[in-house]
């Protein structure tokens, strides 16, 4: 999954999920606002709990399941999904349909008092949709799915206030990757990435070697996700705050400001190239050190690199694990029995079979993104890979906020229209540090008025 079909995603829904394409990840981007009218379904006084054991053989139910997974990464959940439809004893099929177009599907459907039983998605389209997502709180009620095996911070990243809207499908988190030949031969050690910003800085000075077009630092200056997980770790959150009472932190924000004069030092020292496409460069081998999300793994292994992964240097900010959650979420279409029928096939998702396997540790070996319950990261297969392994290295009690408050709506503007012209005004040199920050805190003021 490459960081294009990522962002496509996250400028189609809520904000960045970071996710249509290969059915990616970053926030789920802000998504074309319908007139919401909400599905016909009984009063909240009136409705009823699905009850998970009620389903039998001799009952028939459809489960409608809608996502954007259009990649290698869609035939593994088209396989699966057949796999289940195949194995269950409880009279449930699960209709899949995936589109690159599943935004304006998804709410066109809403629109018009219709729309699948379950969806997977970004969870930020809780802030889109959540009018037309029911609480599923009590799938641990209803499922033998064991609430404590689940990663917390990634549950609070599905819910708002007591309401769980997504149950945690796959993680979305940033890395750094380090090009260990390219270590070696600047007299590195191979196995020692930077722990530290102030390190970065120093060992992308020595892994560059003009004579080789190589770059000891690859940050681009297009691609606001990257910047974003970076300069987090500087300067903290770019909004804070609670509903109604957002507010911005670009200006003044000395975190920012050292990630801007750095970046800008390294651009015009050399050791960072002014290009789009560093992971490109990275899978060439002209790249020293880098950050990205799993599928910059991809280019590596086929291009043969030999590289190391592990989490992102932590700055003043302190420690964090930015990332983003997709998720299963049941909608206000489904009925009773449709909704405790979707509980059944996310149970099965996270359960094991006689072999000690599960679709969700299945999925994450297979496509490299780490888990989001204990259990899986337990599991010999999971430690077998390194990447995996480091990627689950973060703790998972620290802050999974991405660039905002989780709580934030509007993620993808933010993303889209101040990250960009602040960091391209200082790759380019037409802006002071203290100027580029000043014009994103004006932008970033307007959008947060507007919450």
């Amino acid at each position: 999954m490459k960081k294009r079909a990522i962002s496509i995603l996250l400028t189609t829904a809520m904000t960045i999920s970071l996710f249509t394409g290969c059915g990616g990840a970053e926030k789920a981007a802000e998504a074309p606002q319908a007139e919401k009218e909400p599905a016909a379904q009984e009063s909240e006084g009136e409705q009823t709990q699905p009850e998970a054991d009620s389903q039998t053989a001799a009952e028939s139910v459809k489960v409608t399941f809608w996502n954007s997974f259009t990649g290698a990464d869609g035939d593994m959940l088209t396989d699966l999904v057949n796999r289940y439809n195949e194995e269950n004893t409880d009279g449930i099929t699960v209709e899949m349909d995936i589109s690159a177009d599943f935004d304006s599907q998804l709410s066109t459907a809403f629109a018009a008092g219709t729309g699948p039983t379950m969806i997977l998605s970004s969870s930020a389209y809780r802030f889109t949709y959540g009018d037309y997502m029911q609480d599923i709180s009590d799938v641990f009620e209803k499922t033998n799915l064991d609430k404590t095996d689940f990663i917390q911070s990634y549950l609070d990243y599905c819910s708002e206030g007591d309401t769980l809207y997504f149950v945690p499908f796959q993680i979305v988190g940033y890395y750094m990757y380090w090009n260990k030949d390219l270590f070696t031969a600047a007299g590195l050690d191979p196995e020692t990435p930077p722990s530290t910003w102030d390190e970065w800085a120093e060992y992308a000075q020595k892994l560059t070697d003009e004579s080789k077009n190589v770059y000891g630092s690859g940050i681009s200056y297009d691609y606001a996700y990257q910047i974003a997980h970076i300069m987090q770790r500087f300067g903290g959150l770019a909004v804070t705050g609670e509903s109604g009472n957002w507010k911005a932190n670009f200006e003044g924000n000395s975190g920012y400001a050292k990630f801007l004069n750095m970046y800008q030092t390294m651009v015009q020292n050399g050791d960072n190239p002014l290009e789009a496409d560093t992971d490109s460069m990275a899978s060439a081998g002209q790249i020293g050190m880098t950050v990205g999300g799993p599928w910059v793994t991809a280019g590596l292994d086929t291009a043969g690199v030999n590289y190391g992964i592990g989490l992102i240097p932590t700055g003043d900010a302190g420690d964090m694990n930015s990332v983003e959650v997709l998720g299963f979420s049941v909608t206000t279409a489904a009925s009773d029995a449709e909704k405790a029928a979707a509980y059944k096939f996310i149970e099965w998702w996270n359960t094991e079979n006689a072999e000690g396997s599960s679709p969700a540790l299945e999925w994450s070996v297979a496509n490299g993104f780490p888990a989001y319950t204990y259990s899986v990261q337990e599991k010999d297969a999971y430690k077998a890979s390194a990447k995996l392994s480091a990627m689950s290295a973060a703790n998972p009690d620290a802050p999974t906020d991405f660039i905002v408050d989780s709580s934030f709506p509007g993620t993808n503007a933010v993303i889209a229209d101040v990250i960009p012209e602040m960091i391209n005004s200082v790759a380019f040199g037409s802006s002071s540090v203290e100027d580029a920050l000043a014009k994103a805190q004006e932008a970033a003021d307007k959008i947060t008025a507007n919450y």
